[in-house]
C-alpha cells in the first residue's frame, strides 16, 4: 500500500485543512476588510495565496490552488 494515506494520517490532514482554511479565511477578511459572514468577488485569490503560504511555511506542504491547476479558467 505504498503511497496510500492511512486513516490516522488522513484524520491529521483533515484537521490541518480545517485549521488552515479557518485561519486563511480570517486573514483574507482582515486583509480585504470583509465583514464576518460575507464574502466578495475576487476574494478567492487572496484566500488561495494565504492558504498556499501557510501550508508551505508552516507545514512544508506544496499546495496548488484551483487557479494553479486550471490556468485557462477564470475564477471569481
Amino acid at each position: 500500500m505504498e503511497g496510500e494515506v492511512g486513516k490516522s494520517r488522513l484524520a491529521e490532514y483533515l484537521r490541518i485543512e480545517k485549521e488552515v482554511d479557518e485561519r486563511a479565511q480570517r486573514l483574507t477578511r482582515e486583509e480585504l476588510g470583509i465583514p464576518e459572514g460575507e464574502w466578495c468577488m475576487g476574494a478567492c485569490h487572496t484566500f488561495w495565496a494565504i492558504k498556499k503560504q501557510i501550508l508551505r511555511e508552516e507545514y512544508g506542504i506544496i499546495w496548488r490552488s484551483p487557479q494553479d491547476l486550471h490556468p485557462d479558467c477564470m475564477f471569481d
